[in-house]
């Protein structure tokens, strides 16, 4: 008999093709006023023989500097470590937040990779509270992570630590900061791990209905969603992620029968109309290679709205001649974003020998371009 194997797969994709659900829209680019109300709807359609139990949430999401989408939970911070932890190793992150009322809480989880665990963080979970909270029990698994408030300012700005005390040795891990609304949030000491958050979310703009539901095989369902625009202190691009979450159910994977949850997402770019600035620079040019001739170049969208820069790198010699000329496709970058663009020359006889330069012209859509140079030898 062929076992089956408690596995959850989560299936990222967003396409139209012949899934067993499917969305009728996977974008929407909004442009509201401050301080508006509009209506959306999309279709969730069902194309199993078996009705399928849907739940709908929101999530924040952003893009890495080398374009993947990177997912969040909504109004949330996030640091990774990709380290090897020690038993008895501790380090403390700090990182600032400012919290707009004494309603919003915090509720703090971490995962290990390997052994696999997971848990809770302790301590405050409300952080302009002047009341002691009852000390929670701290983790008695791979580690415990205790949460305490360091500073508090007049004007709601917290300063506060997680300590993280290894109790075990273990690879990896995730902790996420999950807020119950959006608050503006700053790491000011990583210790060694990779922050994220986002900071342009319209998640808490987003009212979704209905959030669960049963389709019948072949059966249609309209979603509709509200966004309520803050009527003041917004400009620029917010955004956030709409989720359709379908049922498990069996699949062949590896040979293996799984369990498989199709998920799609739907992005949600909303626009304050007369907000926009477009602003980028190329922070910086460097040759990585020279058989073949490769460079990075790194892009930063400094404005405050979403970017769809092209453009080419040339390579100049001494004589002033253009001797390659090297596109650099559109892509997509998000405010206060940097893209590392790999560009190879793939032309099939290389450069002579000689000193060169690499120009590179970017249009981001503005009134004027912007650029970087990299002086460099062949030998």
């Amino acid at each position: 008999m062929r076992k089956l194997i408690l596995v959850l797969l989560i299936l990222g994709t967003i396409s139209f093709t012949s899934q067993a659900l499917q969305i009728t829209q996977i974008e929407f680019d909004l442009h509201q006023a401050a301080g508006s109300t509009s209506a959306y709807s999309f279709k969730v359609i069902n194309n199993e023989s078996q009705a399928q139990e849907i739940t709908i949430y929101l999530s924040d999401w952003t893009r890495t500097s080398t374009g993947d989408n990177d997912f969040l939970a909504l109004n949330s911070a996030r640091w990774l470590f990709t380290r090897a932890f020690h038993a008895d190793d501790e380090l403390d992150i700090k990182y600032r937040a400012l919290i707009p009322s004494d309603s919003i809480t915090v509720k703090g989880t971490y995962a290990c990779g390997s052994p696999s665990a997971e848990g809770e963080v302790v301590g405050k979970t409300n952080l302009l509270s002047s009341s002691n909270e009852a000390p929670a029990e701290a983790s008695k698994g791979s580690v415990a992570i205790t949460r305490t408030v360091v500073s508090t300012d007049v004007d709601g700005t917290v300063t506060v630590n997680l300590h993280i005390h290894a109790l075990q040795d273990f690879g990896g891990l995730r902790i996420d900061e999950v807020f119950s609304s959006h608050v503006s949030i700053e790491s000011i000491d990583d210790a060694g791990g990779e922050f994220t958050t986002v900071s342009r979310s319209c998640g808490d703009w987003i009212e979704v209905s209905p959030q669960t539901f049963t389709i019948s095989p072949g059966a249609m369902q309209p979603v509709s969603f509200r966004v309520v625009v803050p009527d003041s202190g917004v400009s620029g691009m917010y955004w956030a992620m709409i989720f359709v979450e379908g049922s498990p159910r069996q699949q062949q994977h590896e040979g293996a029968t799984v369990l498989a949850i199709e998920r799609f997402g739907i992005k949600i770019y909303e626009t304050i109309p007369g907000s926009e600035v477009l602003s980028g620079e190329v922070r910086s040019v460097r040759k990585m290679a020279s058989d073949p001739l490769a460079f990075n170049v790194t892009f930063t969208n400094t404005g405050n709205i979403q970017l769809r820069p092209q453009g080419t790198l040339s390579i100049i010699n001494q004589k002033g001649d253009t001797v390659r000329s090297l596109s650099i496709d559109k892509f997509p970058i998000l405010p206060d974003k940097d893209r590392v663009l790999d560009i190879t020359d793939d032309s099939e006889s290389p450069l002579s020998p000689g000193k060169y330069r690499a120009l590179v012209t970017i249009d981001y859509g503005g009134d004027t371009l912007t650029g970087g140079i990299r002086d460099f030898r062949l030998r």
